[in-house]
């Protein structure tokens, strides 16, 4: 992948950490300084730069959030090209894995109507100069319009081109729904180059798009994957092995014999994947066992990966007052 992994640890916050990389900000400086080259204010620069770096870092969280929900170690970077939510494991289904992309878009999108919202109950407030003018336009902006462009285009890595392969991971196998989803990235980005530099006049946006193709490209000669499970098509139905392990699980919990139903769901994660239904079964049982064997934060995880549900929501608030 073209994105940089690594930058300067600025803060941490609900344990994610956050860094910045040089070339953000090289071109947040470049944003800065432009307006006074054509005889603008360096003031109406700043103005952005603050309002897009707000915007990322909402966006990023909405991802961060969601993935540490899932216990999927995430932390938040901000690179030359916007921002970019690293994770140290991979979601255990697709499932996860949309929520968590998901969650970005839509994270930008409520605080970008919040903003609107704000600017028409309270315009004397948000218009009050013409620099709050700028900044609650550039914020309502960014927010709205780019988390819908993020969203709705199907150009991988853009969180519309994750989707679309998950969504495709469903109704095809592993190899088509990959091949596709990096064919329709290509087919989206050359226009989204040729568009981004005669119209719109930004070299950020064609050679953005310009570096998509490049990587496309590679990934289609080189057969690399997209993401690293088995896709859920081929889980449609669980193996019988799996069948007979859950069984056993269940029956270890209705006994109450907590370490066994733990054991036997430890079995079931290392014997290969399942459908995503056996696997939230899965989740609940371990986070039931755990409870009961006083392994709270443990537990906790569990819980929280588990369907809700009356006995999931009653051990979860026990393990949260053990801990407190």
């Amino acid at each position: 992948m073209f994105l940089e992994r690594s930058g300067l640890h600025i803060f941490t916050w609900r344990n994610i950490e956050v860094s910045v990389s040089l070339w953000y900000g090289l071109i947040m400086a470049m944003i800065v300084f432009f307006p006074a080259l054509s005889g603008g204010s360096m003031l109406a620069g700043l103005i952005w730069v603050v309002a897009v770096t707000i915007s990322l870092l909402v966006h990023e969280f909405g991802h961060a959030l969601v993935a540490q929900r899932y216990g999927l170690g995430p932390s938040v970077l901000l690179h030359g090209f916007g921002g970019l939510c690293m994770m140290e494991r991979e979601a255990d289904t697709d499932g996860e894995d949309a929520r968590v992309v998901f969650a970005g878009p839509a994270a930008g999108l409520i605080f970008g109507g919040l903003v609107y919202l704000f600017a028409t109950f309270a315009p004397q407030i948000a218009y009050a100069s013409t620099w709050s003018a700028t900044f609650v336009g550039a914020l309502i902006f960014v927010n709205i319009a780019w988390s819908l462009v993020n969203l709705l285009i199907p150009m991988w890595p853009l969180d519309g081109g994750q989707l679309f392969h998950l969504i495709l991971r469903r109704f095809k196998d592993e190899e088509s729904a990959r091949r596709i989803t990096l064919n329709v990235s290509i087919f989206v980005a050359i226009p989204a180059a040729i568009v981004g530099f005669l119209i719109f006049r930004s070299f950020l946006i064609a050679l953005f798009a310009v570096m998509v193709v490049m990587s496309c490209m590679s990934m289609l000669q080189t057969g690399q994957s997209l993401v690293g499970r088995r896709s859920g098509r081929s889980l449609a139905t669980a193996s019988d092995f799996h069948q007979e392990l859950l069984a056993q699980a269940e029956a270890a919990l209705a006994d109450e014999d907590w370490r066994e139903a733990y054991r036997v769901c430890h079995q079931m994660r290392a014997s290969g994947q399942m459908p995503e239904k056996m696997l939230m079964r899965v989740w609940t049982i371990l986070g039931l066992s755990a409870t009961e064997m006083g392994e709270y934060d443990e537990a906790i995880d569990y819980l929280r990966r588990a369907p809700q549900s009356a006995e999931v929501a009653i051990a979860l608030e026990r393990c949260q007052r053990e801990v407190a």
